[in-house]
């Protein structure tokens, strides 16, 4: 009898093991169309598959980019999923976190052979041309007197990467006009062709002899792949029922002693104008335009400016503007400043949140962001080497086509006499020694000249008659870098750039230039990093190293989550003692920690911000 029990059982693991074979599932996604379309970026995302078979994990099973013809098809072997049906769904992690493909799940019949699943399109989506409907309510702008619109007379439009990019084109045909409807004074309009999958960048724009933008961040909408899907908005999404409204005062101030020093500004005979959604930007309104030289310092100008029942904390955006005297040369961009502060908006516009105070101050600002520290004094020369890493470039050819690194601002345009824009010169030609795909090139910057550079890489294209193919994206979203400085107008030199990888996404941008000063004494024979001081600091504190070896130093802060919020050093230094004046004032108060690497020696301290 005990021998037919165990002759049972061996059967029954017999069939359960038949019951649950298990095999080797390759599944594959195509992410062309969010690529093309900007919502993916094959350099920095991670494509993943989640589902049954790993308990729906968002951190396991990355999925292998292509290559060649296949280069955004990802592909995952899973060996050990059984027999059966199974729930799935592809994601892609990006810094926004993750991004799930919508619903219904993904179901496939898994048999008992090792199967290859068709590949598909990410989130079905196939880049298919729609219709979008665009709708703003201008409700809160109509009546308001400050924005000077006239519903019967005037004309809105949308206008975004999807009509004339990178300008957009307010008054271009391709830009979208709207129709008023005078029963909910919303403005709406039919823009057609857009391609499912492709996430567009826009805003909308009021014109009544000036062009009046919004003054939000630029907007952004996932175009789906059912057609005529609507997009619905307030403008500056200020909902009036649901805002405070306050009177208040503003003083704006502008240094332009660097643009007097470096020959673009003439304060004798320039002036110089404050231009935002306040006074529509432009100049029709001199009292709420034209800036005051201050007698005492003639490159100081001041106004203050009254605002009349705007959105209580509501975020108003401004830039300052030359607006060049008779037998001037004319300022590059037409006179606006194109500032290297930071800034969540495409075009580069300084912010303010309005708080209806009486005698509330903009922040003090240089004209273009440039700070008189950074001059680089006559005589001086500076040699600045930048590198891009061109492996991501679609459609570059190393073996004809040449890579250029171009200026994006105005102040590097004015200094160096180039035209505005012109053709984007090709300032600085970027070689490839040893054939690994890093381009190399070194800015020499003779004196007078200035520190900070807004730019981006771009391509020669010989085979579309040298055209030049320029990385996507905004002058906001170029790269800012510095050359790490001594001190006050002192630089190191030669200075290497921290390495770029050629994006048509967010670019890097750098802080504000850091100050290394060397501290005499001994030389040190060990590594270390010290306690900042003072801490806890508001805004500034010190931080002290030492370096027994000659190499390249990194020194980053990072928050609590343990994400990098700036890097203030990365450079080459000789074996010495060293200090860093770090400001953080574009930080919150908390608590923060700053790391230290070089190639034998990695360090982390804590600080504490208390503003």
């Amino acid at each position: 009898m005990k021998r037919y029990h165990i002759l049972l059982l061996g059967v029954f693991m017999l069939l359960s093991i038949s019951s649950f074979a298990q095999v080797n599932v390759t599944f594959s996604v195509d992410m062309s169309v969010y690529w093309s379309g900007n919502s993916f970026n094959p350099v920095t995302d991670t494509v993943r598959i989640s589902g049954d078979f790993n308990g729906w994990s968002t951190t396991a099973n990355d999925l292998a980019k292509g290559t060649g013809a296949d280069s955004a098809v990802y592909s995952v072997q899973i060996g050990g999923i059984t027999e059966g049906s199974h729930s799935y769904k592809f994601i892609f992690i990006n810094s926004s976190g993750v991004q799930w493909e919508g619903d219904p799940n993904r179901s496939a019949t898994i048999g008992t052979n090792d199967t290859t699943l068709a590949t598909v399109q990410f989130n079905s989506i196939t880049g298919k041309l729609n219709n979008v409907w665009f709708k703003v309510d201008m409700s809160h702008v109509i009546g308001t007197p400050s924005f000077d619109f006239d519903p019967a007379t005037d004309t809105v439009v949308v206008t975004g990467d999807f009509t004339n990019w990178p300008d957009w084109g307010p008054r271009d045909a391709s830009a979208v006009t709207l129709t008023y409807n005078p029963a909910d004074s919303v403005f709406s309009g039919l823009a057609d062709s857009l391609a499912s999958g492709q996430t567009i960048k826009f805003k909308f724009i009021y014109l009544n002899g000036n062009i009046n933008w919004e003054t939000i961040s630029d907007r952004s909408y996932f175009v789906p792949e059912q057609d005529s899907s609507t997009f619905s908005a307030f403008w500056d999404n200020i909902d009036p029922d649901a805002q405070p409204l306050a009177d208040g005062n503003i003083l704006f101030v502008v240094d332009m002693s660097v643009a007097n020093e470096l020959g673009v500004f003439n304060p004798s005979v320039d002036s110089v104008q404050v231009r935002g959604g306040f006074n529509g930007w432009g100049d029709t309104d001199p009292a709420r335009s034209l800036m005051n030289q201050d007698p005492g310092d003639p490159n100081i100008w001041f106004l203050d400016i009254p605002m009349v029942q705007l959105v209580l904390n509501d975020t108003l955006i401004y830039k300052y503007f030359i607006k060049n005297g008779s037998g001037s040369t004319p300022y590059s961009n037409t006179g606006w400043e194109v500032a290297i502060v930071p800034t969540p908006f495409g075009n580069r516009d300084r912010p303010i949140e309005f708080m209806g105070e009486p005698n509330q101050a903009a922040e003090y600002a240089y004209f273009e962001g440039i700070n008189t520290d950074w001059v680089i004094p006559s005589g001086t020369t500076v040699e600045a080497t930048f590198s891009v890493d061109m492996t991501p470039a679609t459609g570059f050819d190393p073996a004809a086509d040449t890579v250029v690194w171009i200026p994006r601002q105005p102040f590097y345009y004015a200094v160096h006499n180039i035209p505005w824009p012109g053709d984007y010169p090709r300032v600085l030609v970027l070689t490839d020694g040893n054939s690994d795909m890093v381009y190399e090139g070194t800015l020499t910057i003779e004196g007078p000249d200035f520190n900070g550079f807004l730019y981006n890489y771009g391509y020669v294209d010989v085979s579309a008659t040298n055209t030049l193919v320029q990385e996507g994206g905004s002058q906001a979203e170029c790269r800012v870098r510095y050359v790490a400085q001594t001190g006050p107008r002192a630089f190191v030199s030669p200075y290497t750039m921290p390495a770029d990888v050629w994006t048509d996404g967010e670019k890097p941008e750098e802080g504000t230039p850091t100050s290394v000063e060397e501290i005499s004494g001994a030389i040190p024979n060990k590594y270390s990093l010290e306690q900042n001081y003072p801490n806890p600091f508001n805004p500034t504190t010190t931080i002290r190293f030492s370096i027994p070896e000659a190499g390249r130093v990194s020194l980053s802060i990072y928050n609590l989550l343990g994400e990098k919020v700036e890097e203030i050093l990365n450079q080459e230094l000789v074996t010495n003692t060293y200090e860093i004046t770090y400001d953080a004032s574009n930080l919150s108060s908390g608590v923060y920690f700053y790391t230290i690497k070089t190639a034998n020696f990695i360090s982390t301290k804590k600080m504490l911000l208390m503003k």
